[in-house]
């Protein structure tokens, strides 16, 4: 068995992140793995060693079929997500090595879409040059194109069940759950004041940990974590979040003269990926802002197996993996669509006031992470689900890509 990913982006990121581990897991399980990205192929060291090979962009799909297909075997392309540009390289690349296609979902693609464009004044969806390499769209999942290719996938994968809404009836379907490596369960579940030293933060200051991408469907909860830590903040707490990630538009512009600048330790050019767990022994509680809307319903923040593990209390929307945990025992919730900044600082100040209560919560959210995250047995259950569309796929039972 052979497969090849095909990423929207390089693998330095948390998209990538999912495609480092499960590629090296299913190396270990015997199979033969390749990603295929627009972006630098050397960007998945920033998880660690790769067991696999990554080619960029400048191969064409026929070129890189050519390349593969040199010891033909079952092979299959998994498109990452159902974007143009990603699209663009993985339908031809399965057509050329007769291969079937899977597409994997992350997101409510339309919702994000739709965000996006709202957004974009200049920029006219209909025309068909926005689409084109190179334009403005072209990192997005074209609202027509991208319900096609589903239709055509010989498989569909996504990250949360909620996401199976945008599956097709005839294609079969598989959930691919989001985890973290086993090095997180070894950090030490509280704070170490040496850490917090290290990166230039008083031993004293609550420290908050967001690592992750700001774009236009979440910047807004994103904002209500950072305004939450000014707030409290100007209250007299030292607190520090530290951030790890790439934004779509400057915190400074957002925020305005709230001070940000006060509480921010920015790491994103300075860290890896891989340094997180190392960064984790810095940080005392751990905040996933948001509410149940459209795009949270729809999506597993891949930070949250992470967060849940490192043992600190989390604080999580009522979405999404939220509909999992109990608030009080394993997480605290976030309900108040109407206030979530003010939300934010009571449930962090109930936190910071009650320390036995913080440990507790964070010890359980371990034991849940314990029971329900291992990139190995994702990756055994994504395994089988592979044979089994290998095998529609030898009778004739899967769609056909298209060359594009």
């Amino acid at each position: 068995m052979k497969i090849i990913f095909v990423s929207y982006y390089s693998l330095d990121n948390n998209s990538g992140m999912h495609i480092f581990n499960l590629a090296n897991e299913l190396t270990a399980l015997g199979a033969e793995c390749a990603a295929y990205t627009p972006g630098r192929p050397d960007a998945a060291k920033e998880h660690g060693e790769p067991l696999f090979r990554v080619y960029g962009s400048e191969l064409s799909p026929q070129r890189l079929a050519r390349l593969l297909s040199r010891n033909r075997d079952d092979f299959i392309v998994h498109l990452w997500t159902p974007r143009e540009r990603p699209r663009r390289m993985a339908e031809p690349l399965a057509a050329a090595l007769g291969a079937p296609l899977v597409v994997h979902m992350e997101d409510n693609e339309e919702d994000i879409f739709n965000s996006h464009i709202a957004l974009r004044a200049d920029v006219d969806a209909d025309d068909e040059a926005s689409w084109l390499p190179g334009g403005p769209l072209d990192g997005w999942s074209h609202p027509v194109r991208y319900r096609e290719v589903l239709a055509r996938a010989a498989g569909y994968t996504c990250v949360i069940d909620s996401l199976l809404d945008f599956k097709p009836a005839h294609v079969p379907g598989h959930v691919i759950r989001p985890s973290c490596g086993n090095e997180v369960f070894d950090v030490p579940p509280h704070s170490l004041p040496e850490e917090k030293v290290s990166l230039g933060i008083a031993p004293e200051s609550p420290v908050l940990f967001y690592p992750g991408s700001m774009h236009f469907s979440n910047y807004v909860e994103i904002c209500s974590l950072y305004s939450a830590a000014c707030m409290l903040r100007k209250g007299g707490l030292p607190i520090r979040i530290i951030k790890h990630g790439h934004y779509c538009i400057a915190l400074s512009d957002l925020l305005g003269s709230q001070g940000i600048e006060d509480c921010l330790t920015d790491l994103t050019d300075t860290a890896k990926s891989s340094d997180i767990p190392r960064i984790m022994r810095a940080v005392d509680y751990l905040v996933q802002p948001g509410v149940d809307n459209a795009f949270n319903h729809y999506r597993f923040p891949c930070k949250l197996p992470l967060f849940l593990a490192s043992g600190r209390p989390v604080i999580l929307p009522k979405s999404n993996l939220g509909r999992l945990l109990t608030h009080g025992k394993n997480c605290l919730l976030l309900e108040n669509a109407s206030d979530p900044v003010g939300e934010i600082c009571s449930l962090l100040m109930l936190l910071i006031n009650n320390p036995h209560l913080a440990s507790a919560i964070g010890a359980a959210g371990r034991e849940f992470a314990r029971e329900y995250f291992s990139w190995r047995k994702t990756a055994e259950s994504l395994h089988g689900f592979y044979g089994e569309i290998l095998e529609r796929h030898k009778h004739g039972l899967t769609g056909t890509a298209v060359a594009v």
